[in-house]
């Protein structure tokens, strides 16, 4: 590759990731917004309660996305090989299969809806119903993005699920809980934003989609090297967005559950603002590994991009967390001052492990995934044998983040012959 080449590739590399890095922080902000605004509104008590639900869409949002990032990784390795076309026709028949998946979560939350409002001591099985629809048009919206980040139509993908989504997520959540729907409206505002977001994914894919009705996809896609990979994702991303809130939930009280919500929700501006260059780096690195070419500059660069959004995030965490606490969350969650600075730098370096592992499931590097995967059951496990205080909880995904990284970094540093 000449330099003037290597220069193209990275400026272009740069440019979108700036323009996606853009929309996911837009639609990252409408998320925020709209937790921050919920907490306000309904008070630690209720808001506790709100954050474990919205940690199961949460889950379902992360199995959506690690969804979309391994179909993603397969039409881009199709895409490499023999065009756009060709990736085209396979998801057309993926998709399909993939699609008639997504429904199962709802059947699940409806026929286990009690035993559900039970865990987390609701009155009412009406919440878990609607978050139970709400998962279903969330994974079928992450399958449509799946395609749109395989191909790198990454200004499409970041319009449909980022500022559409959150954006309507955030302007339901408020309309419904000021007329007095209370928490569920706020569980509501999920499913009214993914289902309007995926209509109108479908509406902006139909042409794009309709050029690949004719091609005949060259193999018939399976389900296996698509589901396997993620599941391994899913596991590893599910701690420190969703599963640590709802053990909390469990194992607290109600008002220790709404605090440590709060700052989980702070937590989740490190995690989320440096995605956008993951998303970049997938197809990116995947194409070049396909086609034999090296990667390892995207993945330094993922790597640089990641630590400045990130530690400039638990920097400030550290700075100043009882005015962000308060700034964010009023008087009522002062208490939970002590907590941001550490799980701003656990969040630290879960950024930079995300980074890796999508690294790693580009160059189809699976042992590492299973290794993260290991270290997050296992901080399951501790949380549940240890829970004695909150300050115990984030020191665990301190420790397991930081195990992770330490374990990862080397292997995908080190010099690999395609």
């Amino acid at each position: 590759m000449t330099k003037l080449g290597l220069g193209s590739v990275k400026q272009e590399f740069a440019s979108q990731t700036v323009f996606l890095l853009i929309a996911t922080t837009m639609g990252y902000a409408f998320g925020y917004l709209y937790l921050v605004l919920m907490g306000r509104a309904l008070g630690p008590e209720v808001f506790g309660i709100l954050g474990s639900l919205v940690g199961i869409f949460y889950i379902a949002c992360l199995v959506g996305q690690a969804l979309r990032e391994a179909t993603a990784r397969s039409l881009a390795e199709i895409r490499a090989k023999s065009g756009e076309a060709a990736a085209t026709g396979t998801f057309l028949k993926l998709g399909t299969k993939l699609g008639l998946l997504c429904p199962l979560p709802a059947l699940v939350f409806i026929l286990a809806s009690q035993q559900i409002a039970a865990f987390f001591h609701l009155d009412s099985v009406t919440p878990v119903l609607l978050l139970g629809f709400s998962l279903s048009t969330a994974l079928i919206l992450e399958v449509i993005s799946g395609y749109l980040q395989g191909l790198q139509r990454f200004r499409m993908l970041g319009i449909i699920s980022y500022l559409v989504s959150q954006g309507l997520k955030l302007s339901f959540g408020v309309a419904f809980v000021w007329a007095g729907w209370g928490l569920q409206g706020a569980v509501a505002a999920l499913l009214a934003s993914t289902a309007i977001a995926l209509m109108a994914g479908l509406v902006l894919t139909m042409k794009p989609l309709a050029g690949g009705v004719h091609r005949q996809a060259e193999n018939d896609p399976r389900l296996g090297p698509i589901l396997i990979p993620t599941l391994i994702l899913a596991i590893f991303m599910a701690m420190p967005t969703s599963v640590d809130v709802m053990l909390v939930t469990h194992f607290f009280g109600a008002t220790d559950a709404g605090l440590y919500n709060s700052v989980a929700t702070l937590g989740k501006v490190a995690i989320f603002l440096p995605m956008a260059v993951s998303f970049v780096l997938l197809p990116k690195a995947t194409e070049n590994h396909t086609l034999g070419l090296g990667s390892r500059r995207i993945l330094l660069q993922s790597l640089l991009y990641a630590f400045v959004l990130s530690g400039g995030v638990a920097l400030l965490y550290w700075l100043l967390p009882d005015t962000i606490i308060r700034l964010f969350f009023g008087p009522d969650y002062v208490e939970a001052g002590n907590l941001v600075g550490w799980y701003g730098v656990a969040m630290l370096l879960f950024s930079l492990n995300f980074v890796l592992i999508h690294y790693s499931l580009a160059i189809h590097s699976i042992g590492l995934m299973l290794l993260a995967d290991f270290v997050t059951l296992a901080e399951v496990s501790a949380i549940a044998l240890m829970h004695q205080s909150l300050s115990q909880i984030i020191l665990i995904l301190l420790f397991g983040n930081l195990l992770i990284f330490l374990c990862s970094f080397p292997i995908l540093i080190a010099p690999r012959r395609l």
